[in-house]
């Protein structure tokens, strides 16, 4: 008997361990209503958030096969795809493979700025804007996709007025770049790569926000604890990954796809964010 009990214990804290430690693709699909669409009118939006140069198949098979089957009208891009420490090859890639699935929209996260010598030889954005994606650099446009008028915008990581001017204001600098977008009924959408400038968004006349940087605070209980820790909010962060509901927008932060040995990622696995946007006028 004690030896049936041993047995049952090792394979529940295998299932445990393997389940924890999934990092198999997700595909994790939020619903966001807006009455600035009518009832007719949806709009489906692929969210894919720090990768890091991490690699799914061949030349990023698994990852475009996965994007393609979700069928987007839109692909939002908000920041480090790349990765300072690694080759900006896989990231090259999946750009390349993604191209006429759907509009792409980039803006840059902390890793585009802060390169590595593999950087300097790429101009990254000319790299992204060969295969048609949309970087917008402090700065908006309007587009009609899927019948929808939309305004997009695009907000450069901090790291980049930093780099220039440590005394730089992004907060003043964001809301001085969006000033002239016309409050009325036009759907808008802005990509932001940090999860966690929450009041600045709250200035700006965006209805959806669409961010990463927090790798979905690394490790999660499901039910009990969203993330364990993420980058410029420490540990609990309150903005890990998810939809939040705030006043005057939604916001949406993708978990990422980076996967390391060294910093597993528990109950966390890489995912690829499909963001329904459905009219209620």
């Amino acid at each position: 008997m004690k030896k049936h009990k041993s047995t049952l214990l090792f394979v529940v804290l295998g299932i445990l361990l393997f389940t924890s430690t999934y990092n198999g693709l997700t595909v994790r699909t939020y619903d966001v209503t807006s009455d600035k669409l009518s009832a007719d009118e949806s709009l489906r939006i692929v969210l894919l958030s720090d990768l890091h140069s991490a690699s799914y198949g061949y030349k990023q098979s698994i990852l475009i096969d996965q994007v393609r089957a979700q069928k987007p009208d839109l692909i939002a891009l908000p920041g480090d795809l790349l990765d300072r420490y690694r080759s900006p090859e896989p990231a090259f890639e999946l750009i390349e493979g993604l191209e006429g699935i759907a509009p792409m929209y980039f803006v840059t996260g902390n890793h585009e700025i802060d390169g590595s010598d593999d950087y300097v030889r790429h101009d990254v954005k000319d790299v992204f804007r060969s295969y048609g994606v949309n970087v917008l650099e402090d700065e908006w446009e309007t587009v009609t996709i899927n019948g929808i008028d939309l305004v997009i915008g695009g907000l450069e990581d901090p790291l980049r007025g930093f780099r220039e001017n440590i005394y730089t204001d992004w907060d003043a600098e964001s809301t001085a770049a969006m000033q002239d977008i016309a409050p009325d009924e036009t759907f808008k959408v802005l990509l932001s790569h940090r999860a966690e400038q929450v009041d600045t968004y709250a200035k700006l006349p965006f209805d959806l926000v669409l961010s990463g940087h927090a790798h979905g605070g690394q490790v999660r209980i499901p039910y009990l604890m969203n993330g364990l820790f993420a980058p410029d909010q420490g540990f609990f962060p309150e903005y890990a990954g998810g939809l939040y509901e705030h006043e005057t927008f939604t916001h949406v932060i993708g978990r990422g796809f980076n996967y390391s040995f060294n910093i597993p990622r528990i109950y966390n696995p890489p995912e690829i964010v499909v963001i329904d946007v459905n009219g209620q006028r």
